[in-house]
């Protein structure tokens, strides 16, 4: 018992600790401070929190594999920054997916695996060419310059490259101008073309100095100095951006770059200056010695971390195994009850499975009553219709003129088309309520379907003055039943040309995919109203609309062709809207030939 009260009490401690402590903002600010092995141990102990979301455990994600990064340990950095690119993945978050692949391609090259960096480099792009965000595809672009120019492949990255300077010269952003041109002075120098690399990175130093950007400026310098160097003859511009740089870097404490500064110099002043080359050779072994000290304690400060965590983890297991056992104990007793739960449950399955051959009864009689329903009235009433019509013009059909002849024969001719239709969906949606409706599978061609089904309804489209269209590829075929599908698509087609306003436009779209085909039917007609969305696939719905020129509508159209398409494993699906037309698509899943 005491034991127990401990752990509750420890538990209860790390909860108010928690609250009382912003783990992230903590971890974030030892970050800034390069104080990156105990931002580590900071974010782990927020990660490892009670009660945090995905959301806030992705943030201490991203901390975590950009500290790991920054102390070279590239399989863990790897590890964490998956973690928030497969989390928004998922999550659809497009406008932080960008940054996600980012890292990661700079990681794989920092870690000198660029051919790891080149997929994420290039979804980046791809992701951000569906955004309205040309900063950020610039950004992906310049990330794809530096992947291809680590491969080698300089010309790739000089195509990138340009893209994104392209892009801030769009955009009127000589600080984004900067980077984007000094990113490109890598490859440019790499294919030789050395007074086009020197242009951009003289351009970069401007735009820096003006900015106070120094370290992008102390990077610049180097980069100047390193052309110089290669042109030949131009020491005296060679060494004095590399003094330049070496400023810079010392005031910033950056020593990776002030020792590659000062090894450079060295080599570069070792004719003309030799004592103070040496100088600056004594500098860089120093500051390589620096360097390496610092890795060696990062890593000792690293394991200590990881041993930390690990030892925490084993508190916690114990503590979680103390807890299993108590479960353990008070499963035996729920097991204990449940038996005896499911021995007067037996006694309710009983009673419930004759519940439910009563319930089918009453659905199968509900089914009959809906058909004679529809038999009754929507197939009644169009065939009175049409015998009245069929009267009318007997009794007048010497005082009618041509006109209105043409207007009663239209009027006769719809009612007919709207019966014919309805007949057909009743005795499809009757097969299938009687399990007659057995599905086979055959395979043909989805454009010939769809042309011949446009065939069919382009003389009510003509009446109408409607445009009917196909967006397909030459082949594109499909396995399912066939005559379904025929039905379907003709009950899309009738609404879509039924619903749509005189002098409009009715498309149908085939894509095809891996798994068989989406078909869409566009038009842009009265559209459905949001709050009717969920009843236009039922069949007992008393929600009707009447055509743009009056034609009936009965309803069970969309009811039959969905049950029609889900039999054969696909889905309809619409999108729509008060005033704004609709759109109705088949997603079309191949079957196993039977037929």
């Amino acid at each position: 018992m005491r034991k127990f009260l401990v752990i509750t009490l420890m538990l209860l401690a790390g909860a108010l600790n928690s609250t009382a402590r912003d783990w992230y903002a903590e971890a974030e600010e030892l970050y800034y401070a390069n104080r990156y092995p105990e931002a580590i141990r900071v974010a782990q102990e927020g990660a490892s929190q009670s009660g945090i979301t995905e959301e806030q455990a992705v943030e201490f994600w991203s901390i975590l594999g950009s500290c790991y990064a920054r102390l070279g340990a590239f399989d863990k950095a790897a590890e964490y920054m998956i973690r928030c690119y497969r989390y928004d993945k998922a999550q659809g978050e497009q406008k932080g997916l960008t940054s996600s692949l980012i890292n990661l391609a700079s990681m794989y090259v920092y870690a000198g695996e660029p051919e790891l960096a080149l997929d994420y480099a290039l979804e980046a792009i791809a992701n951000e060419q569906m955004l309205d965000r040309p900063d950020k595809l610039a950004m992906a672009y310049g990330k794809a310059c530096d992947v291809y120019h680590a491969l080698g492949a300089d010309s790739t990255a000089l195509h990138f490259a340009d893209r994104a300077v392209a892009i801030a010269q769009q955009q009127n952003n000589r600080l984004g101008q900067a980077i984007r041109r000094s990113q490109r002075a890598y490859p440019l120098s790499a294919l030789g073309r050395h007074e086009a690399a020197l242009a951009d990175l003289r351009f970069s130093e401007d735009v820096f100095r003006d900015n106070d950007a120094r370290q992008s400026l102390a990077i610049v310098c180097f980069q100047l100095a390193q052309e110089y160097g290669r042109k030949g003859g131009s020491k005296t511009l060679e060494q004095k951006y590399l003094q330049e740089a070496a400023s810079i870097a010392r005031a910033l404490n950056d020593q990776p770059l002030l020792q590659k500064i000062c090894s450079r110099l060295a080599a570069s002043l070792r004719e003309s200056h030799p004592e103070e080359a040496y100088g600056y050779l004594e500098e860089a072994a120093r500051l390589q010695e620096e360097i390496a000290d610092s890795k060696r304690n990062n890593a000792l400060e690293l394991f200590n971390v990881e041993y930390e965590t690990a030892r925490r983890e084993a508190t916690i297991a114990a503590q979680q195994e103390d807890i299993a056992k108590k479960r353990l104990q008070r499963d035996i007793l729920l097991i204990l009850l449940l038996l005896l739960i499911a021995a007067a449950c037996v006694t309710v399955v009983f009673a419930f499975r004759q519940h439910r051959s009563e319930r089918r009864l009453r659905q199968s009689n509900a089914q009959k009553d809906f058909l004679l329903k529809v038999i009754s009235h929507d197939i009644h009433s169009p065939a009175v219709a049409q015998l009245r019509g069929i009267q009318m013009i007997r009794e007048s059909v010497a005082s009618l003129s041509p006109e209105q002849m043409n207007e009663v024969f239209l009027q006769l001719e719809r009612q007919a088309e709207s019966e014919v239709e309805l007949i057909e969906n009743v005795l499809r949606w009757a097969k299938r309520k009687v399990g007659n409706g057995a599905t086979e599978s055959v395979r043909f061609s989805l454009p010939e379907l769809v042309r011949e089904t446009l065939t069919q309804y382009a003389g009510a489209a003509e009446l109408k003055e409607i445009h009917l269209s196909l967006e397909s590829p030459e082949e594109a075929s499909v396995c399912t039943n066939r005559n379904n599908l025929a039905l379907v698509l003709r009950n899309l087609l009738s609404n879509a040309v039924k619903f749509s306003y005189r002098g409009g436009d009715v498309l149908v779209r085939i894509e095809p995919n891996a798994e068989g085909a989406a078909v869409s039917v566009v038009d842009h007609g009265v559209g459905i109203p949001q709050d009717k969305l969920a009843q236009i696939f039922n069949a007992d719905s008393t929600w009707r609309r009447a055509g743009t020129d009056g034609e009936p509508s009965n309803g069970l159209g969309l009811a039959v062709s969905r049950d029609l398409i889900e039999e054969s494993g696909g889905k309809l699906l619409v999108e729509s809207g008060e005033g704004s037309g609709s759109v109705f698509t088949i997603l079309i899943v191949n079957t196993p030939e039977n037929g």
